[in-house]
């Protein structure tokens, strides 16, 4: 199998592409065209037009290699929770259509690595743009945010068995208590870091956080579902009888079970999101303290990625600069 690898992102052969069509859809299928799709730092996506099958127009993406190392490991260059995240979309997506929010229709999901060393998935295209898109008036716009308010609601309100991260068998991998899910979450994002030496004592900072402020965390005693990647480009907008609507939230393989004020979109300055989520965030100063923790955390792991993962050093930059920051702000709250 020929591939081109820039990281985490890689190709794959047309031979394969083909074969991965036949396996999926029929061998009488044939491949129109496809095209590689930009804009992806993890997972590999193509665009494919087929023939003689009920889908003409479907996305295919892959999660990256699985290497040889040992999953979760301090050398695996993934997340454990990367690991197993596409495998888990279609329980997430799921969970969407029963609550009625809108989400992509996925044809086929193969975690058995059997064909290919990857998990895949097939998806019917949805013709769309992207919320970020520069057509969007300022208008549409303020009301795409607010529906995408009232959806996020929505989705706060599906609980979990417990907290953690929903499993393609539909079970959730983490803890009861939410300051275990975190510490976790830290300890390995820290263990990730220390292996390339990067902001070195950091993340021991921010591990004690979690350990230290146990109780602070477990206040939070209902597990509810947030998308934890929800920004612009994952919400896409098409036109229904003249208006624009929200047509599908998109990449919810980061998905988990956790405190609603985990989803970073919550800390947002856009008034019409904010009117259409409707529901006021925890203004205690145990709320806010639980708040601020979160955005360390992600802003942590954030600069990880970009400065290890995906090999985007100036948004690494950003991120480190914002978890220095942030972790100032903590200190001057008095806490341990």
């Amino acid at each position: 199998m020929s591939t081109m690898n820039s990281g985490l992102h890689c190709t794959i052969s047309a031979e394969m592409l083909h074969h991965l069509v036949e396996i999926n859809f029929g061998s009488d299928t044939k491949v129109k065209e496809f095209g590689l799709l930009q804009g992806g730092l993890f997972n590999t996506t193509y665009r494919i037009h087929l023939e003689h099958t009920s889908y003409t127009d479907v996305i295919l993406r892959l999660a990256p290699e699985r290497g040889e190392m040992t999953a979760g490991s301090a050398s695996d260059p993934l997340f454990s929770l990367e690991r197993t995240m596409m495998a888990a979309e279609p329980i997430v997506y799921e969970y969407y259509r029963n609550a009625g929010i809108p989400a992509p229709n996925i044809i086929a999901c193969d975690d058995s690595g059997s064909i290919i060393p990857r998990t895949y998935m097939f998806m019917e295209f949805i013709p769309s743009k992207q919320l970020d898109h520069a057509s969007i008036s300022d208008i549409n716009k303020e009301r795409l945010y607010h529906q995408l308010g009232a959806y996020t609601a929505i989705m706060h309100q599906i609980e979990g068995t417990s907290f953690g991260w929903p499993q393609g068998d539909g079970t959730i991998k983490g803890s009861d208590q939410w300051s275990e899910v975190l510490h976790s979450f830290a300890e390995e994002t820290a263990l990730k870091a220390a292996q390339v030496n990067y902001m070195s004592g950091v993340g021991e900072e921010i591990v004690a956080i979690f350990i230290k402020n146990k109780d602070l965390f477990d206040q939070v005693t209902r597990p509810v579902l947030v998308h934890n990647d929800l920004w612009e480009a994952n919400v896409l907008v098409h036109q229904v009888n003249g208006e624009l609507n929200i047509a599908a939230i998109i990449d919810g393989d980061r998905s988990m079970f956790a405190d609603r004020e985990f989803e970073a979109i919550l800390s947002s300055e856009s008034a019409a999101f904010h009117e259409g989520y409707d529901r006021p965030l925890d203004s205690s100063a145990e709320g806010q303290a639980r708040r601020l923790a979160y955005r360390i955390l992600s802003s942590y792991f954030n600069a990880y990625v970009h400065e290890h993962q995906v090999n985007q050093p100036e948004d690494g930059q950003k991120y480190r600069q914002r978890t220095l920051d942030l972790l100032q702000q903590w200190k001057q709250l008095g806490l341990n």
